[in-house]
């Protein structure tokens, strides 16, 4: 699918609508009815919390819904089929429902470690779009056609799209002030560095071969300077 121009847009429409009914049924469970149903999937049985946490954490699905649509339709431009279709539902599925059922009962009120979330949430928002509004700038201009683009963010990290995914999952954990949460970055984390991360690059080595190589030698591929 990378390298492969878009000829069905019927994919992305689906997984956008899909997650449009995930979103307004996580606002539900914040604010509506959904708060008691979610009181019987935790064990301390506790009633909805914090007002202000369950609005931040309802900003956060927003805004994840938001640049999510964004990226559908603006900047994804490769193939994108049904089997990534089902796979990108899954995954905010997994995202939005576990973060609300995780956090919907939490009654500590906002505070510094609530900051720190905002924090890397917008800091991991930007390193996710903000990579790709800068790939597609640099792919647009005919005169960088059959090169790779290693310039901006992916001067920090070869691939801050994923760093960004996990550090705004991080942040949305720490929202929710629930331990259990912390898997969630934690397993995306994983499946980046041993399943998406080595695809990429055996396309990207093959593809671009020298500059590929060179890149490689100077940046990290998930966290910079480390790994």
């Amino acid at each position: 699918m990378h390298g492969s121009r878009e000829t069905n847009y019927l994919p992305r429409t689906v997984w956008t609508i899909a997650h449009f009914l995930i979103v307004l049924t996580v606002v539900w469970v914040y604010f509506g009815n959904g708060s008691s149903f979610a009181e019987y999937w935790v064990q301390d049985r506790q009633q909805a919390g914090d007002f202000g946490r369950r609005l931040m954490l309802s900003a956060f699905a927003v805004t994840l819904f938001v640049r999510m649509s964004y990226t559908a339709f603006v900047l994804l431009k490769r193939k994108f089929d049904w089997n990534e279709c089902v796979a990108v539902i899954g995954a905010v599925a997994f995202y939005q429902f576990g973060f609300a059922f995780l956090g919907v009962t939490a009654n500590a009120p906002l505070g510094v470690v609530d900051g720190l979330a905002v924090v890397l949430f917008v800091l991991g928002s930007f390193f996710n779009t903000g990579a790709e509004i800068q790939r597609k700038r640099f792919k647009e201009d005919p005169a960088n056609k059959g090169k790779l683009y290693t310039r901006g963010l992916f001067n920090v990290v070869r691939h801050p799209n994923y760093l960004g995914d996990v550090l705004w999952a991080l942040g949305w954990a720490l929202m929710t002030r629930s331990v259990w949460a912390l898997l969630i970055p934690f397993v995306a984390a994983i499946a980046f560095a041993f399943v998406f991360i080595p695809q990429l690059t055996a396309y990207l080595a093959e593809r671009y071969r020298d500059q590929f190589d060179d890149w490689a030698k100077k940046t990290k591929r998930l966290i910079p300077y480390v790994y």
